[in-house]
């Protein structure tokens, strides 16, 4: 299967609705009245210490929309939902305040583990970011390790100690690349990292760390042997910048000051979408990283004023479409705003509390 990671997915479940005992995990052969609709999926961050992360499914057609996680299993998600990732017939969803990943049968939807992450003394981890190869799961957690999970026998496998506070991860190449934000110091002495750690995916092992800024954040593969990630800077006098890496060489590949709070790729290109507190401005630009040329993407007259709190963004290159994910106050009910490719609107619905920032395309072909 095709890794990708996206903000927002296209998903194919099998669910029933009046049935709530656990299928056998190889039952992968649906009822087709049970399959909900070709639909978008969104996982739903939630606030911290509420345990209100939820699993959105919204229906184009219908217009219906529900959070099926809760539907389907009668238990709730768990607290801060951050991640997911599709692995053939698995959902694996990072849970960090839960101290968990959620791993549900994707024909059916119902939860088949909840995979602890925690350390000897039973103490929360904080799952953070999840990638895949073809054939294993790979989850960095906030206490400054990559974790490799079997999708098999469902359990923590090999782990490596990387930098400070991983913020996020990608697969490229046979290599992790591994964003160390330091997060939790940056108001110490210490203070924020500044390195992505390469992981050699056969030994497991830390080969090289990259100094690439302070702060860095999100990161994914860009193709033609490159890897793109935000660096946040320290929010003040240290600027924002998007930063490539070259995977043949594990070298920075260029460097340029520019404000963005989340991308994903398109084509040989980024969409990016950030905030301008100053201003109080959303953007939604395309970044050409080769020429270190922006410009706008939505078409479509007065979208853009409708978005208030960008928060993430994934491109559906096979669909042809885009999805942008608006936190609004962070406090009630977000939305997602659906455009083609071409950057004109299509259509906006409503989720529960902050739409997150990772989703994985999740299209099962049933």
């Amino acid at each position: 299967m095709k890794k990708t990671k996206w903000i927002i997915a296209l998903l194919l479940f099998g669910l029933s609705f009046g049935f709530t005992s656990c299928e056998p995990e190889n039952d992968k052969d649906p009822i087709s009245n049970k399959n909900l609709p070709n639909g978008i999926i969104v996982l739903c961050e939630g606030n911290d210490g509420m345990n209100n992360s939820s699993l959105i499914h919204y229906n184009p057609i219908t217009k219906d929309s529900m959070d099926i996680f809760t539907s389907i299993n009668g238990q709730a998600l768990g607290d801060l939902g951050n991640d997911m990732e599709l692995l053939n017939d698995k959902l694996f969803i990072s849970v960090k305040g839960s101290a968990c990943v959620n791993v549900l049968n994707s024909y059916s939807g119902k939860l088949i583990k909840r995979i602890p992450v925690v350390d000897e003394q039973g103490t929360n981890r904080k799952p953070s970011r999840l990638c895949q190869t073809q054939t294993m799961i790979y989850l960095c957690t906030v206490d400054g390790y990559v974790f490799e999970i079997d999708p098999q026998s469902l359990s923590l496998r090999r782990k490596v100690r990387v930098g400070r506070n991983p913020e996020d991860i990608c697969y490229s190449d046979g290599k992790l690349y591994v964003t160390n934000s330091g997060g939790l110091d940056w108001n110490t002495q210490i203070g924020y990292d500044r390195t992505v750690s390469v992981v050699d995916v056969q030994t497991m092992t830390e080969i090289k760390k990259i100094d690439v800024g302070l702060n860095p954040a999100f990161i994914k593969p860009l193709g033609n042997n490159l890897v793109g990630l935000i660096v946040r800077g320290n929010y003040s006098d240290v600027p924002n910048a998007f930063v490539t890496i070259n995977t043949t060489t594990d070298m920075v590949n260029s460097s340029e000051n520019i404000a963005m709070s989340n991308f994903d790729v398109i084509g040989d290109e980024i969409l990016y979408v950030n905030y301008d507190y100053i201003a109080m401005e959303s953007s939604i630009k395309i970044y050409n990283y080769l020429t270190n040329m922006s410009r706008d993407f939505i078409k479509t007259s007065n979208v853009i004023s409708q978005i208030i709190s960008p928060y993430g963004i994934n491109v559906d290159n096979e669909f042809g479409e885009v999805y942008i994910t608006d936190a609004t106050s962070f406090s009630v009910s977000g939305k997602v705003f659906v455009l083609d490719i071409g950057g004109n609107f299509k259509y906006s619905f409503s989720t529960s509390n902050i739409p997150a920032i990772s989703l994985k395309l999740a299209k099962n072909s049933i």
